[in-house]
């Protein structure tokens, strides 16, 4: 049964264990700011592809999932294309979905996904993705002995591939009938925040939360049947 809720948080491409996130304390302090009845994270919330598990990177992290594990009937992770170890959330007591759906106060229909449904190379090098995330955990239990500077910078090969914006963009305006039964698509991925209305759907994109993108973190805030996408000073 779909739930309906009031407010309503979400991010998401957080991409923790990245070098370069630095926001620990500021997606606290978003997150604080209102009794939310759900805390949505829309996918990338790990990159262990950097190097170091997922364990590694709960440890760093502990201060924002201490801070979850007190809301975790209310958090909710969404399986991103950087997420391969994300399950480990389940055993924490949180909830993993590979997409989302709630009823907003005002009867608006909503959905989230990461994103990288419409990345036709997401799509085309899946089963590249499932084998390299396989090694890596591997690497991460200490199973194998593969030079991890080299390993390290494989990944960064694979990870640095271009997302093409305005083909995601395209393939969603182009599938955007699939969402018939939806008010409100929010998805990720493409590091790109923005607010758009094709046809009848309105569709919001988080962005990131890395300075390498270019842009400030963006958090997207469902509220009495309204929804903002807000950039964080």
């Amino acid at each position: 049964m779909v739930r309906k809720y009031n407010k309503v948080f979400v991010t998401g491409d957080t991409h923790l264990g990245d070098v370069v996130f630095n926001y620990q304390d500021k997606l606290v302090e978003a997150i604080k700011q209102d009794d939310f009845d759900a805390v949505i994270f829309g996918g990338d919330t790990f990159d262990p592809w950097r190097g170091g598990s997922v364990n590694d990177i709960l440890a760093k992290y502990d201060q924002l999932f201490k801070f979850l594990q007190k809301l975790k009937s209310r958090v909710i992770f969404i399986a991103g294309n950087h997420d391969p170890n994300i399950e480990v959330l389940k055993k924490l007591g949180f909830t993993v979905r590979q997409k989302f759906k709630y009823i907003g106060s005002l009867g608006e229909r909503v959905k989230i996904i990461h994103g990288h449904e419409f990345d036709d190379a997401c799509r085309r090098w899946e089963f590249v993705t499932k084998r390299i995330a396989y090694v890596e955990n591997k690497i991460n239990q200490g199973l194998t002995k593969i030079n991890n500077e080299a390993f390290i910078r494989f990944m960064n090969l694979v990870r640095i591939n271009k997302i093409d914006l305005n083909r995601v963009l395209n393939n969603f305006r182009e599938r955007v009938g699939q969402y018939r039964n939806t008010d409100v698509l929010v998805f990720g991925h493409t590091h790109s925040p923005m607010t758009e209305e094709q046809g009848k759907v309105k569709f919001y994109n988080w962005g990131a939360w890395q300075k390498e993108f270019g842009t400030k973190p963006h958090i997207i805030i469902h509220k009495d049947g309204k929804l903002n996408n807000i950039e964080l000073q």
